[in-house]
């Protein structure tokens, strides 16, 4: 009967110890669980403060635009001016916008070209751009001698100075405001004033300088 109650001790005993081990294990195993959150929820609000003081920023800041768009407004110049509208009063408007002068250059020359380059880099001097065109200049035509070939591949540099006011910015000035038309733009304005003038010696000026022109090969427009 005693060993009975002893074996049934002992049974007992070996039962409880590994279930008491186990609810030992679940009480200690939920106290880290709750640092763990604990420590998170820590990290988390100091993340959170710490953007809150010091944002990191998602945004590049504008890029200053100002010497490319200077270079598109001389580029826009000269494209006119190639076209031959520096040759024609009428088409004064259209540069009004690119310039501060309030009316058109007077000229005595016309430089006759093949093409032009603009500079990719206007230079900054003095709150102002400098921005340089090359010409491949075929001729000169003088209003009073007539016209003047150039050898075949000289060039011509003429700076143009941009300059602002009121944050708006505009052609100031140039080294050449003599027009510079392509050969097919002076041959059509030779055309028109061989038409309408009535001087014979005037006339035959204008002859011999379409004929000078029309022998230069004409070159393929370069932007």
């Amino acid at each position: 009967m005693f060993r009975q109650r002893r074996k049934r001790f002992a049974l007992a005993a070996a039962w409880v110890y590994p279930v008491g081990a186990v609810i030992s294990f679940g009480v200690a195993s939920v106290f880290s669980i709750r640092r763990i959150l604990a420590a998170v929820l820590f990290l988390f609000s100091t993340c959170h403060l710490l953007l809150a003081q010091f944002p990191i920023q998602t945004q590049r800041p504008p890029e200053d635009t100002t010497p490319s768009d200077v270079r598109a407004m001389v580029s826009s110049y000269c494209r006119l001016d190639y076209e031959g509208l520096g040759l024609d009063p009428n088409a004064w408007t259209k540069f009004k916008p690119l310039v501060w002068w309030t009316e058109p250059p007077k000229y005595s020359q016309i430089d006759v070209v093949a093409r032009y380059v603009v500079d990719p880099d206007p230079v900054a001097r003095n709150n102002k751009y400098v921005v340089s065109v090359h010409y491949r200049l075929l001729g000169t035509y003088d209003l009073t001698n007539g016209y003047v070939p150039e050898p075949e591949g000289t060039m011509q540099n003429v700076d143009f100075l941009v300059s602002s006011e009121n944050t708006e910015w505009r052609i100031g000035d140039a080294e050449n405001t003599f027009p510079h038309p392509s050969r097919a733009a002076m041959l059509k304005w030779l055309t028109q004033q061989i038409a309408s003038t009535p001087d014979a010696a005037v006339k035959d000026r204008l002859q011999k300088a379409m004929t000078q022109v029309q022998a230069q090969p004409a070159s393929p427009f370069v932007k």
